[in-house]
């Protein structure tokens, strides 16, 4: 799920928990091998606790042209797939 920006520079992005989104997880390797960042949703929260935002991120779309952000929510949408396709399963 997604949130759309009523203003701002950030879209945040919420993936199924089984896709979790921190920098030492296999979606961040997966992203930086394609040349894509994101910043992990639990680097967005002052400490730990709930929401955690594991499975959360936040996108910048500030300083990229339509084309380099179509390029770039590819490349992820290619890393969550294949990400998505070894993760375990939950019930």
């Amino acid at each position: 799920s997604w949130i759309a920006p009523e203003g701002g520079l950030y879209v945040w992005l919420t993936l199924p928990p089984e896709l979790p989104t921190v920098m030492d997880g296999d979606l961040f390797e997966a992203c930086v091998e394609r040349g894509v960042l994101y910043v992990p949703g639990d680097l967005c929260f002052p400490e730990a606790g709930v929401p955690t935002g594991e499975s959360s991120m936040r996108l910048s779309f500030g300083v990229c042209s339509e084309e380099r952000i179509a390029e770039g929510m590819k490349k992820l949408a290619d890393a969550v797939l294949e990400t998505a396709a070894t993760a375990p399963k939950t019930a």
